[in-house]
Order: C-alpha cells, then structure tokens, then sequence
C-alpha cells in the first residue's frame, strides 16, 4: 500500500511540475514593440511617425472604415523601406524600425478608422488610427 501511495504521489509531483503556467502554448511575446497603438487625428490632414523596436516585421492587412485595402499583397512589406500610397492615406516604412502614417484631410462628416496589421513571425499587432469628421 505504501508503494502504491508513493508511485501516485511520485506521478503527480512530476505532472505539476511539467506545467508551464506563464507562457501558454502557441502565444508569442510582443516581438514588434510599437511606440503607439492607438493615435486620434483630427480631420485636417496629420502625419505621425511610430516606431518599433522589433525589426523583422511585415503588414498582414489595412483597413480602412472596416473595408479590407487591397493591393496590398503586391508590396514586399518584408523589406525596410516601401510606400503604400492610397487616396486617403500614405503609409511608408522608412527604416527597418520606423512607420510614418499621414492621412489627407477628412471632408466627409463621418469619423474614418484606419487599422494597419503587422506581423512578426507568430505574433500580431497592430496601429489603429481615427480621424474625426469634418
């Protein structure tokens, strides 16, 4: 009976010991670091620039007022330096840790989202940008 008692206390020490309660399985540390996430324009025309630490980023998707930019897939977002330059906004990547976002005046009386998604490896992040009405 004591053999017993110490083989199921010995199999159960063993399965506490081998969880890994702080790092859950399949989720990536923040390997992009953006200086800000989230950033309010006003309607007039504004640029700002954020900055990574992470270098080995690329974007996984725009949106802009919920509705996919597409094209996007034609740019290499993998290198340091590209523009993506649509009617409402400009987007370039000047450096390997550095995005400047500008976006043109916002005439319309309807507040416009842009959300840029980036990617590092297994990790996602991403700049979300509103603009307000006229």
């Amino acid at each position: 009976m004591k053999l017993k008692l110490a083989g199921l206390l010995l199999i159960v020490v063993v399965l506490f010991s081998c969880s890994n309660k702080e790092v859950p399985i399949g989720k990536w540390e923040d390997n992009i670091e953006l200086s800000k996430k989230q950033v309010k324009f006003t309607a007039a025309e504004e640029t700002i620039t954020i900055t990574t630490k992470g270098e080995g980023w690329w974007i996984s998707d725009i949106t802009l007022n919920n509705d996919l930019i597409t094209g996007i897939n034609e740019i290499d977002t993998t290198v340091s330096n590209f523009i993506i330059d649509k009617v409402e906004f400009k987007l370039e990547r000047k450096n390997a840790k550095e995005i400047q976002i500008s976006m043109t005046e916002n005439q319309t009386n309807t507040k416009r989202i842009l959300f840029i998604g980036l990617q590092s490896g297994n990790y996602f992040d991403g700049i979300f940008i509103t603009q307000s009405a006229k």
